[in-house]
């Protein structure tokens, strides 16, 4: 009996598609990969990729009702991602503020690092949003049996993965050709833009 590989392509497809644009969550596994090291940054991408195939499987479940749902709480969960961001954003600023020759503070465990992405893109509305646009016209076009179902998430999974060792790794390269001077500027940096994204989320809860 031979295996329909059409929903493994098609989730490959969607997972690449949600993962590779360099939103808030691909800064925040960039900036983790800097000041923890690869296996954290994987984690954190990991934690992201949980959350896209659970949100898939809704998906695939009841695709009707879950873009208004989502729609509908989306400033609540703008306002708890704006301030989950901003409390990274804080975190990164505060990082060796005082001087470069203090070691660095304790680092986020892989463990820690995937509860915490899995919370952020749990409070992230973009996130289900994006999901149901790429999602449905897959699932318009041929319903997917339970096989095809598990096929389409588990290409989701293995395309997020990846994509989000490969990015790791890249950073990981970088990361070791860095002077410790411009590690600090570019965590600022990253700590900068992170402020950006949770103000901005902040404003869209208010309705701004």
């Amino acid at each position: 009996m031979t295996t329909n590989p059409i929903p493994l392509f098609a989730g490959l497809l969607v997972g690449f598609s949600i993962a590779m644009p360099i939103g808030p969550m691909g800064l925040l596994c960039i900036q983790r990969t800097l000041v923890s090291g690869m296996r954290v940054g994987v984690s954190t991408g990991l934690g992201a990729a949980t959350v896209n195939v659970l949100y898939g499987a809704l998906v695939i479940i009841g695709l009707n009702e879950l873009a208004p749902l989502m729609a509908g709480s989306g400033r609540v969960l703008s306002f708890a991602g704006g301030v989950f961001l901003l409390g990274s954003a804080a975190r990164t600023l505060k990082r060796r503020r005082a001087g470069e020759d203090q070691q660095q503070p304790a680092m986020l465990s892989p463990l820690a690092a995937y509860g915490s992405a899995v919370v952020f893109n749990l409070t992230n509305p973009m996130s289900p949003l994006s999901i149901v646009a790429l999602l449905s016209p897959v699932v318009e076009l041929s319903t997917p049996s339970l096989a095809g179902a598990a096929a389409l998430l588990f290409g989701m999974f293995i395309a997020a993965t990846i994509w989000w060792v490969c990015l790791t790794g890249s950073i990981t390269l970088l990361r070791s050709r860095l002077s410790p001077r411009m590690l600090v500027m570019v965590n600022q940096a990253a700590g900068a833009v992170l402020t950006f994204y949770g103000a901005l989320a902040l404003a869209r809860s208010a309705g701004m």
